[in-house]
């Protein structure tokens, strides 16, 4: 009697492991592929980057220096010359060193343009090199020449020290 008795439990559990198993073989399955699959990311900070504007594809930055001045690791660094047309400041050059970034957000709360975004498809930057850390935000502008990238610069004239 005790043998069908545990014979009896056993197909018990047997088909109930089997009823759990069909009911998930039948749902959406949870995990991706991810080299091939992405997720979209909700509230996340990624990597800085410049905001693109619609209407000409260049980016927002006035080279205030807000950023640089509020960013608590100094992970960012800018150059900013003269119009050669106008005399307004012009940004030549941006860049952000990722080694030493914490995402906190402070540069992108304190620009007063916009300018700046964390880059939300760029969730998996990974790098063999230091060098390859070190971003220069400005270079997609200037591969695809945007506006403000042709604008002429007054280049500094070397400083004559005399005794």
């Amino acid at each position: 009697m005790n043998y069908f008795r545990s014979l009896w439990v056993g197909l018990l559990s047997l088909l109930t492991g089997m009823g759990i198993t069909l009911k998930y073989f039948f749902k959406k399955p949870v995990t991706v592929l991810y080299p091939k699959e992405r997720i979209k990311m909700k509230r996340f900070k990624g990597p800085i980057t410049f905001t693109v504007e619609e209407k000409n594809g260049d980016h927002k930055c006035i080279a205030c220096n807000a950023c640089i001045k509020v960013c608590p690791s100094r992970c960012m660094s800018l150059v900013a010359k003269k119009s050669a047309t106008d005399g307004k400041r012009v940004l030549t050059d941006f860049k952000v060193n990722y080694m030493l970034c914490s995402l906190c957000s402070l540069c992108i709360d304190v620009c007063p343009t916009d300018a700046l975004k964390h880059d939300d498809p760029n969730y998996d930057m990974v790098s063999l090199t230091q060098k390859d850390l070190m971003m220069d935000l400005l270079k997609p502008f200037r591969e695809k020449g945007t506006p403000l990238t042709q604008i002429p610069v007054v280049e500094d004239a070397p400083k004559v020290v005399t005794p």
